[in-house]
């Protein structure tokens, strides 16, 4: 990678077009190979799938056949003629017989003849084509032949193909149970009627689709074959790699029924986008090579004109400039980087004082932030009123409207306190005053809780925290609550120094729109360090508390909020124990302005 880079420029967008040029090739390659064998794959899912179809088709012809063969040969009729022995009784009701046959033709064109055979495997009734030979006798099962000749009984049949399906029979009692064996019942089958299914399993039109027997011989086909084709062995094809096989053995019969798919005709298609693939290969390394050269002449060459005059300039001194000749991006460039050079001259003077104008903005706009806060409003006529109404009660002897009163005295009295700072126990005061005026107000039905660690009450922190979160918990949430309600304050100490404190109220909560609302307010006015403006005004509360934190506690303070509709509403807040140094601004001390909402 080192020697890559030493290269020069020209010498690695050669290298990188090369590289590119073999990836392409490399890529065209084996797409074109995964391509095939995706092709070759589908095809072979869907011939399994086709044959799976005809050899339901197959079984559902023999189920069929094997229901007229119980039809057939276990009526009255064909159990009594089999049953007779008199040569007399067998002539008249060969009749009979034959009639059947006859309409047991008529349900399946395939059949073109029946034969019955005694025990003995001599024929003794028959109809339409077939061998009149005798046939070995007993069979135990329905058996399925293989290609047979050309009947003798019908040579109009000669280009037909045929097959027999043979079954024995038993004489059966009145409850169907076998007594013995009683003969054998034959049905001739052109196999002819088979190519409409073949037909359906065809992929192209040049692939061949075979059913032959357990012999090999072909009982029935479609597609090409070579002329005077009679006999078909499957190992032949086994080991060629111009065709796609597949074979499946059918039940019953034991035939098997085969697909011979030519890989060319499959893949005719692939080898025209091969053919696309490799004129778009050739257009595109020609598009390369005028690239290369547009490159080096309209590109590179200015680039190291004007590296060139770089490396010069500062033995030139910042009197010379770049000689735009070139009337394109790199001719701006020249003209962009004389600009440049002469706004520098400029500024460099205008740095130094600028920079410190900055600073000063910086901590003036945090003092004003601090000021702001400290200076919103001055309550000192406020308590001194109040203590005057709890005089006057007390005369009175009105002693709720005297504790009302001191409370919000107390509370006022709290709020011009000097510093930005107080002791954990006192912020709790405070908040214990505020809910003696909740109690007052709403006759016992809101509590609130108080679950503090000890151990942190005489830790700092920032003034008129937790009240405005409890008044917010009150107005938003258990006033709009049906019957009582509790907040709880947990003041507990956090790992890594910090105190955490939890204010939760089982109150109305907010829904999800509220919520989003909120916490996305709460995550811009964090990041951008403003104040909040006229159109946001309603709902600071806890955004206001956020950003006091913000400013005196900077990263080490977070306030997290969860809320759930008719659930409640939790806000957790976190700070540092130890007070940063901060210069407090002269006058009275800050208390928010809280607005009655989230």
């Amino acid at each position: 990678m080192s020697r890559f880079r030493k290269l020069s420029l020209i010498r690695q967008i050669i290298f990188l077009i090369l590289l590119m040029l073999l990836i392409l090739l490399t890529s065209f390659v084996i797409s074109d190979m995964i391509a095939k064998r995706i092709v070759e794959r589908k095809v072979t899912e869907s011939v399994s799938k086709i044959f799976l179809q005809v050899e339901e088709k197959m079984v559902s012809f023999n189920s069929d056949i094997e229901g007229i063969f119980d039809f057939l040969f276990y009526s009255p009729t064909i159990q009594n003629y089999l049953g007779t022995e008199d040569d007399l009784e067998r002539i008249l009701g060969n009749r009979e017989v034959v009639s059947m046959f006859a309409n047991a033709v008529s349900l399946k064109k395939n059949i073109r003849g029946i034969q019955l055979f005694d025990k003995d495997g001599n024929i003794i009734a028959s109809i339409g084509s077939g061998s009149v030979r005798s046939v070995p006798s007993p069979i135990q099962s329905i058996e399925y032949s293989g290609l047979l000749t050309t009947p003798l009984s019908d040579h109009r049949d000669s280009k037909r193909s045929f097959y027999a399906i043979s079954t024995p029979i038993y004489q059966l009692d009145q409850n169907r149970l076998v007594r013995g064996y009683k003969g054998i019942g034959r049905f001739f089958m052109d196999a002819t009627n088979f190519s409409p299914i073949l037909k359906s399993a065809k992929i192209t039109p040049n692939s061949q689709v075979l059913l032959i027997d357990a012999m090999n011989n072909i009982i029935a086909a479609e597609g090409p074959l070579p002329p005077g084709q009679t006999m078909f062995y499957v190992k032949q094809w086994e080991n060629k790699k111009d065709y796609i096989i597949q074979t499946i053995t059918l039940p019953r019969s034991e035939w098997k029924l085969i697909s011979l798919i030519p890989r060319n005709e499959l893949l005719e298609d692939m080898d025209t986008v091969k053919r696309f693939n490799i004129v778009t290969y050739s257009i595109m390394f020609f598009i390369l090579c005028i690239f290369l050269f547009i490159f080096f002449s309209r590109i590179l060459k200015p680039i190291k004109e004007l590296m060139d005059f770089m490396k010069s300039f500062s033995k030139k001194g910042g009197e010379s400039r770049f000689n735009v000749v070139y009337h394109n991006e790199i001719g701006v460039l020249g003209s962009k980087l004389n600009s440049m050079l002469d706004d520098i001259d400029m500024l460099s003077k205008q740095v130094q004082s600028t920079q410190a104008r900055m600073y000063e903005m910086e901590l003036a706009k945090k003092q004003m932030e601090i000021s702001a806060f400290r200076n919103q409003i001055n309550p000192h006529f406020l308590y001194n009123t109040l203590e005057s109404i709890r005089a006057v009660a007390l005369i009175y002897d009105v002693e709720e409207i005297a504790d009302i009163s001191a409370s919000m005295s107390n509370m006022f009295r709290y709020a011009v306190k000097g510093s930005n700072f107080v002791t954990v126990r006192e912020e709790i005061e405070h908040v214990n005053e505020y809910s003696k005026i909740i109690e007052f107000r709403f006759r016992g039905r809101f509590q609130i809780e108080i679950d503090t660690d000890e151990r942190l009450m005489s830790e700092r922190m920032l003034k008129m925290l937790l009240q405005p979160i409890v008044e917010n918990a009150v107005f938003h949430g258990l006033e709009r609550k049906i019957g009582k309600g509790k907040v709880h304050i947990r003041v507990c100490r956090m790992d890594e120094g910090q105190i955490g404190i939890t204010i939760q109220d089982d109150g109305h909560g907010m829904d999800e729109v509220r919520y989003s609302d909120l916490m996305s307010k709460l995550h811009r006015y964090a990041d951008s360090g403003a104040f909040l403006d006229k159109d946001t005004a309603k709902g600071i509360g806890l955004l206001n508390i956020y950003r006091r934190m913000k400013l005196f506690y900077g990263d080490g303070a977070d306030m997290k909020i969860w809320s759930r509709l008719h659930e409640g509403t939790t806000v957790c807040i976190t700070f540092p124990m130890i007070v940063p140094h901060i210069e407090e601004a002269g006058g009275e001390a800050y208390v928010p302005s809280i607005d009655r909402g989230r």
